[in-house]
């Protein structure tokens, strides 16, 4: 039997059916990668098996539009946000800096945790 988890984020929001039991799932963003950087999208330079495997096996989401840099696009993956609505668009946010996410954003894990049941590891 397939287990599926149907997930709809929007602002913020995740509404979960789940279909059955819960599957495990990963989430990797990869900063300053390139579409065809990697082998199932057809690269020769760089051997990828370990991706490639994941890639075959799960879900391969494209339609996240990445910022220049790492901080803006990070906030919007665990918020549903556009940077420019988290404060997060300009800089990238380093270890000595007081700052970071306003804290009365809800991050997917938080959200996963509470609605879905899930146990999180963020």
């Amino acid at each position: 039997m397939i287990k599926a988890l149907a997930l709809l984020f929007f602002g913020g929001e995740i509404r979960a059916a789940v279909l059955s039991e819960k599957p495990n799932f990963l989430v990797i963003l990869a900063d300053d990668l390139g579409f065809a950087d990697v082998g199932w999208h057809g690269s020769t330079q760089v051997k990828t098996p370990n991706l490639d495997w994941l890639a075959k096996r799960g879900t391969v989401l494209t339609r996240h539009y990445a910022q220049p840099i790492c901080t803006p696009s990070r906030g919007a993956l665990m918020t549903g946000y556009y940077p420019i609505k988290t404060g997060l668009q300009v800089d990238v946010i380093t270890a000595p800096r007081p700052c970071g996410l306003p804290l009365h954003f809800r991050t997917m894990p938080q959200i996963l945790r509470e609605r879905a049941g899930y146990k999180t590891h963020l």
